[in-house]
């Protein structure tokens, strides 16, 4: 994998039916990018997908759009999208809910595996990271920056046991879970952002 030679920097989020985790993941990424970075958080494009293909157009869950809209973020305007072997091509990040949705991913495209990362995985690779150890430059740069250096990271810090970094599917659970969901997930989006 090389540094994306065109803006923007493709981040892909992951789940099962993309209308809970992932789409929890995409406004959170995309509202600690633009509290970070400003008007330069364009350079990063934010999108969802589900392994099932079940809620393809279905809104966010009610409870995932209720426990964002505690964080102060809007869940409106969404519709959920079927994860396609197209959408794993043109992503520069996928980052999915559980080591089981990274599994699909690969299914659709091994070539995604050095670009493919559970997002509390790469949020636990990237607190070993140091603002330092990236190059100078835009968010997009050092984001991609911090792939290349998560996937040797990978190497020496591996997941014991393998779903060690999974988020758990809420989905029909109480308002709680998706609270807990959320508050994970903004959790492992920060963690990601810090060296950035």
């Amino acid at each position: 994998m090389s540094f994306p030679t065109a803006l923007p920097f493709r981040v892909l989020h992951v789940c099962t039916g993309n209308i809970c985790r992932s789409p929890m993941a995409e406004r959170i990424m995309v509202a600690e990018l633009s509290a970070r970075f400003g008007p330069a958080a364009a350079q990063i494009d934010v999108s969802g997908a589900g392994t099932y293909g079940g809620h393809a157009g279905a809104p966010m869950n009610p409870p995932a759009a209720r426990a964002l809209g505690e964080l102060g973020l809007d869940a409106g305007d969404f519709r959920a999208t079927w994860l396609r072997e197209s959408h794993v091509r043109q992503a520069h990040l996928v980052l999915t809910a559980t080591a089981d949705h990274r599994a699909q991913v690969l299914a659709l495209d091994q070539r995604a595996l050095r670009r493919t990362f559970a997002l509390k995985e790469l949020a636990r690779l990237a607190a070993h990271a140091h603002p330092e150890d990236l190059p100078a430059g835009g968010p997009a740069e050092r984001l991609a920056a911090l792939v290349l250096l998560a996937v040797g990271l990978r190497a020496l810090y591996p997941a014991q046991p393998r779903t060690l970094d999974d988020i758990g599917d809420p989905f029909g659970g109480p308002p709680e879970e998706f609270r807990q969901t959320a508050g994970e997930i903004r959790t492992a989006v920060r963690g990601i952002l810090r060296p950035i």
